[in-house]
């Protein structure tokens, strides 16, 4: 008998699962939902960027006709009213003092938006202004005003973190710090040192969906439907400020529209929740864009780094400091301050090296999680610094790099996981993929490179995943992974649809819902593929282990000897059997279910500087070749050149579409993007004074390469990807703009006015 052929679903672009009712508009997003008797939330912000909130009377605003309930401090007295990702740190709304203009003071529910609007104007506020500290360097001066005047500390992904006691007072939070080999000896022996301070924009993730959450309270039970890539975490939190069992809270996750980090954690859930606490109604609250501006931000940063090389160019010690701007509020800002720390080596052997990394206070939008999570900042100082030494040792920028990369199996810091792709490789790709050893075309053009790593797939992961076959033999994927438009959903679907044999279209995917879906620790750090994978593909394969015991029955033949194909399980001798008719030979009819279970946890390690090892490095090469107008300052980016390490591209199309979708992320902040403060007021808060990368901003030629090696711990050896083609876009164009003009610029982003100055600043000196 003929055996039949295997459907391969892994390595294809398979249409995406979720792709028809997104494009048909039938998709079902936070926004789109409705409950019986749902009013809607709006939130009076402060107009201070620091001060004490004297009086909050909000009687003129509960008296207006329409107007359900007012939350402000008041209320919360029987509630645990703060929260924070790392620390505990943020009221619901405003207790005796805001901290940065957009502060929430309260809250008014309504039978609608308008009314709600209205009555914002109603309630009446005194403040005593105080001294702000808007910048870092204020936040750390002598006599700067204290952000928060106690401290606290907490628990993030399996790490507890912890103000530094010798700081108590200041503005600084947190504190992270490694050390190796002898920085003064490695500097002593050093032939030339450098040193060079890079600053990083505070900019804005920007979704197209803005936060938003429906929330449901009733007597001891939370139902929210929320835009977030964090349901579990926010689960554990509205239970904790609620004061309540964790099975009476319930997170439903429809599709969502973008979040890149900011919507991890707790953002406006808690004052959602607060609201329809207070009136015993349904609650729909919904941020407009320019409130999603203040609402959360990534950490500006300014970084100094001092390198000692060898005579021929050997990188010896190297010593950071690192400061990293958390705004008013905690948020993640510790943990994206220790990944900021150790990331701010880079892909290089250096054998003496100091880091000290710092979180800090300032009365501004509070910072958080964002794409790339702390390495953005570092991976544009450190390359950038790479070509200035070159320079000034004269040899050539590619060379000074592959001299200094680490290699394939040495360790990054002692305990970790060893370096797991050939770095060798992908920069050579990206140098080829830009001509970096021809001659340029015409003058005022330059080429870049840059050469990138960071930690992927999250420090301390704790993730399940389960599959259920029904009796048609049919199967439910039920994940924990947040479709953000990713491709989460379709490549799951892959992965489950390989190790079963069968075609994607027999998967459905299940809404995300904390009270049936498997727990997942959040969507973040370009996990996603591996672990969550791992996930799917162990509960796939603990399903195969369940059905085989009845085939093999069905089919008078040894469990061990059946495979898996096309839907159906065949013996040595081709016969087989569907799935469906090995549930009724199971069940004895045409009923019951059979549920595959898979879960993942990383070990944690006293050895490892993190606590726990990377599950794998996410490492990313970058070759651009610019065009400078001297007249004017702007740059033109004539080609740039992606590679990215993938292991395996489980649906290459969206891998691509990752990739390009991160370099133009991060085109936004090398060239255009920045959230401008002035008197403590933000400025730009909207996308027609905040410019972010359209199509034609798109590189002229654009070539993303995906290096397929099989060496990543995922599902047939994939790697996380989404983060990584972000990280050498910065250093890349930067050191292009140099090659071009002669011009380094320090702080982003290169806008034409910044260049064109600097242009002019160096021709009056020569």
């Amino acid at each position: 008998m003929r055996k039949a052929q295997t459907m391969r679903a892994v390595g294809k672009s398979f249409p995406r699962v979720d792709g028809e009712v997104k494009v048909t508009g039938k998709a079902l997003y936070t926004v789109d939902v409705e409950l019986p008797g749902m009013i809607h939330g709006k939130i009076l912000r402060s107009h201070y960027p620091h001060a004490r909130l004297l009086k909050v009377n909000a009687s003129k605003a509960e008296r207006l006709p329409g107007v359900v309930a007012v939350l402000t401090r008041d209320d919360l007295a029987s509630l645990n009213s703060y929260y924070g990702a790392a620390y505990k740190d943020q009221p619901i709304v405003a207790t005796y003092k805001v901290r940065y203009v957009g502060d929430p003071v309260a809250a008014v529910v309504a039978v609608d938006e308008d009314i709600a609007e209205e009555a914002l104007t109603l309630i009446d506020v005194e403040y005593e202004e105080l001294p702000a500290a808007i910048t870092i360097k204020e936040a750390l001066s002598l006599n700067a005003p204290p952000v928060h005047e106690t401290s606290t500390h907490g628990e993030l992904m399996g790490y507890r973190y912890l103000p530094p006691e010798e700081f108590k007072g200041t503005n600084i939070c947190y504190r992270f710090r490694y050390v190796k080999g002898d920085i003064v000896e490695g500097f002593k022996k050093a032939a030339y040192i450098f040193e060079d301070t890079f600053y990083f924009p505070r900019v804005q993730h920007y979704s197209m969906e803005p936060h938003i959450t429906v929330a449901h309270v009733e007597t001891d039970r939370i139902t929210l439907w929320a835009s977030t890539q964090d349901p579990f975490t926010l689960q554990h939190h509205l239970a904790e400020i609620f004061k309540l069992s964790v099975n009476r809270v319930r997170v439903i996750v429809p599709y969502v529209g973008g979040g890149y980090g900011g919507k991890l954690s707790v953002k406006i859930e808690p004052l959602a929740a607060a609201l329809s606490w207070k009136a015993r109604r349904p609650v729909r609250l919904a941020l407009s864009a320019e409130e999603s501006f203040k609402t959360v931000t990534r950490h500006p940063a300014q970084y100094r780094l001092k390198t000692g090389v060898t005579r021929d160019g050997r990188l010896l010690a190297r010593e950071c400091e690192i400061y990293m701007d958390t705004g008013a509020y905690a948020d993640a800002g510790p943990r994206v301050t220790q990944k900021a720390g150790y990331r701010a080596l880079g892909p290089y052997r250096i054998p003496h090296a100091k880091t000290d990394a710092y979180t800090v206070y300032t009365n501004t939008v509070p910072a958080g999680a964002f794409r790339g999570f702390g390495t953005l900042q570092v991976t544009w100082a450190y390359e950038s610094q790479m070509d200035i030494i070159a320079e000034k040792l004269g040899i050539d920028a590619l060379e000074f790099r592959l001299k200094n990369l680490l290699r394939k199996g040495e360790d990054y810091t002692p305990g970790d996981t060893p370096v797991d792709c050939n770095l060798r490789e992908g920069l050579l790709l990206a140098a080829k993929g830009i001509g970096w050893n021809r001659r340029g075309r015409g003058p005022n053009r330059g080429k870049g490179l840059s050469c990138c790593m960071k930690d992927g797939g999250g420090t301390y992961k704790i993730s399940s995943a389960a599959l259920k076959m029904n009796p048609d033999g049919t199967i439910i994927l039920l994940t924990g992974t947040v479709e953000l438009g990713q491709g989460a959903r379709t490549a799951m679907t892959q992965i489950a649809a390989e190790e079963l044999g069968v075609v994607p279209d027999r998967i459905i995917v299940a809404q995300l819902d904390t009270d049936m879906t498997p727990y997942d620790a959040a969507t973040n750090a370009s996990s996603s593929t591996v672990v969550m994978g791992l996930c799917v593909q162990r509960a796939a394969q603990d399903l195969k282990r369940q059905l085989l015991r009845p085939a093999g029955k069905a089919l008078k033949s040894k469990a061990e000897s059946l495979t898996f194909r096309n839907g159906r399980i065949y013996n040595k001798k081709g016969q087989g059997i569907s799935f469906e008719d090995v549930m009724i030979n199971s069940f004895g009819t045409k009923g019951g279910e059979i549920v595959g279970k898979g879960s993942y946890q990383d070990k944690k390690s006293r050895k490892a500087v993190l606590g726990s090892p990377t599950t794998f490095w996410e490492v990313s090469w970058g070759g651009t070749e610019v065009e400078v107008e001297r007249d004017t300052g702007e740059v033109r980016i004539l080609k740039y050149v992606s590679v990215s390490d993938v292991g395996r591209a489980i649906h290459p199309i969206q891998c691509i579409g990752q990739d390009e979708g991160g370099v133009m992320f991060a085109i936004g902040h090398t060239l255009l993007e920045e959230m401008v403060y002035s008197d403590g007021h933000l400025v730009n808060p909207n996308l027609i004074d905040y410019r972010l990368p359209s199509f034609s901003d798109l590189p002229k030629n654009f070539e993303t390469i995906l290096l397929e090696n099989q060496n990543g711990p995922g599902p047939y050896g994939s790697k996380g990807t989404g983060e990584g083609s972000l990280l050498p876009v910065a250093s890349a164009i930067g050191n292009a703009v140099c090659n071009a003009v002669g011009v380094r610029i320090h702080d982003l982003p290169i806008t034409p006015e910044k260049l064109w100055r600097a242009m002019k600043e160096k021709a009056g000196e020569s």
